[in-house]
């Protein structure tokens, strides 16, 4: 039987296969899939951004990917209108702020 720690290296290895080809479409070159020990133990890095995806599906750490492409290309000059500010607060509800980073590095 397997432990939890190779379940989660594994799992990584799986999750960054799949994100790759939508990571090579818009040109991300700078990106990981942190397993850790302790804390918060599932974080998908896109350049200096973390978000965290503990317990997450490789279908929820796409849309995450998604929500983060979203931001930096359609939303980057425009606005969503009435709800902006609350529309990219969903969308970044699990980023990782550096003051809450204690345990990435």
């Amino acid at each position: 039987m397997e432990s939890e720690m190779e379940y989660l290296q594994k799992k990584r290895l799986q999750i960054l296969e799949e994100i790759k080809p939508i990571c090579d479409v818009f040109n991300i070159k700078d990106y990981d899939y942190i397993i850790q020990e302790h804390g918060q133990r599932e974080i998908l890095r896109l350049y200096d951004i973390k978000i965290g995806c503990s317990c997450n599906s490789i279908y929820a750490v796409k849309n995450e990917l998604m929500g983060f492409i979203f931001l930096r290309t359609w939303g980057r000059d425009r606005s969503m209108g009435a709800f902006d500010k609350q529309s990219r607060n969903v969308i970044k509800q699990y980023w990782i702020k550096e003051s809450e980073d204690t345990s990435c590095n």
